[in-house]
């Protein structure tokens, strides 16, 4: 009851990021920043969710999300939300569970982006946000520090397992996926709703 809301929301990252601006937690971003930016090679922050889960929630902070809008796990795995990374509250007080993946260029392209081990079996998340990254932030502190760079796709679930119905591929398998904004090219390409960053507000449908 009231106290797994409160543990939910303890780990919840807006409310961490929120603290920060308060100084109560800004050790927890500073050593995030740090990592993100110089504790791990570039091929490696695909590995880590906060490559998605930190440039999304600094963004919804900054268009006036509130922490008890949009629940971001700050977990790597098994957190809270079991196997999903979140989750969206609507106005009527009911939750809606989120995956949140990161990624950057694929190698040679200068446009788009591989994202890896996209879940279906074994989850219940109903929306899937894809955070591409067109060039590496030079911090991961703020909104203005990543919102030039990144690239922002949506996809619901049942338009997730359209797409791989119509590709003949598996519910049962995390799937890889290739994707171009504005390009229906790949297997999930058609799918997925996409805007930079910088250009998303409160009101982006």
């Amino acid at each position: 009851g009231a106290a797994f809301a409160e543990a939910l929301q303890a780990t919840n990252i807006l409310n961490l990021l929120a603290n920060a601006a308060s100084d109560s937690e800004s050790g927890w971003l500073r050593r995030w920043d740090k990592k993100m930016r110089k504790g791990l090679p570039i091929h490696s922050r695909d590995c880590m969710d906060m490559a998605g889960k930190l440039p999304l929630a600094l963004k919804a902070l900054d268009v006036g999300i509130s922490p008890q809008e949009l629940l971001v796990d700050c977990a790597q795995a098994g957190g809270l939300h079991g196997r999903g990374d979140g989750s969206l509250v609507g106005s009527d007080g009911r939750a809606e569970g989120i995956e949140i993946k990161g990624a950057g260029l694929k190698s040679g392209k200068k446009h788009t982006f591989a994202f890896k081990g996209i879940r279906v079996r074994g989850t219940n998340w109903k929306h899937l946000f894809l955070l591409g990254r067109q060039r590496e932030p030079e911090g991961w502190s703020s909104a203005r520090d990543v919102d030039g760079c990144i690239w922002l796709g949506y996809v619901g679930r049942d338009r997730y397992k359209q797409a791989l119905r119509e590709a003949e591929r598996s519910t049962r398998v995390p799937q890889d996926a290739t994707v171009t904004p504005g390009s229906s090219g790949s297997w999930l390409g058609s799918a997925v709703e996409w805007v930079r960053l910088r250009d998303l507000t409160r009101a982006t449908p």
